[in-house]
């Protein structure tokens, strides 16, 4: 029986490879989540990014704004971590998520110079009166500095 084993193992080719196949199953990144308002949700990031770094007076986010929200960009404006170094910070990336049919988180990366930050916020939408057209607005903000 030994004499089988070791003419079956001779028996197999030579040639193959073991291990993973180059090109198929290759890992890729998936596309990145989006929804069809990803349009809006850049737009409002870029506003977002302009106020933050005094291209935009606070003021226009008044209306767009809660609060909170409000009160947040104005202390994230008076920290200027986004001016920091000198270089004008650009939108690089928006990733949005649509949890509810009237609301989209976002994710933002915006590159400064070398590196990259981030900003998470959520957009709701509202109409202030039925005559109105639907609002977007922030109802929350959150960054990593």
């Amino acid at each position: 029986m030994t004499t089988t084993r070791t003419a079956h193992r001779q028996a197999a080719p030579t040639n193959v490879r073991l291990g993973r196949v180059h090109g198929v199953g290759a890992a890729r990144r998936p596309a990145p989540a989006t929804t069809p308002h990803n349009a809006l949700a850049r737009a409002y990031a870029q506003r977002l990014l302009e106020v933050l770094t005094g291209l935009r007076p606070q003021e226009q986010l008044l209306a767009f704004a809660t609060e909170d929200v409000y009160t947040r960009v104005r202390t994230l404006r008076a920290l200027a971590c986004l001016r920091a170094d000198g270089s004008r910070p650009i939108l690089h990336r928006v990733f949005d998520s649509a949890p509810r049919r009237d609301a989209l988180e976002v994710t933002a990366l915006i590159r400064v110079g070398d590196r990259t930050e981030t900003l998470a916020f959520r957009l709701e939408c509202r109409a202030l009166t039925r005559s109105q057209q639907a609002t977007w607005r922030f109802t929350a903000l959150e960054s990593r500095w």
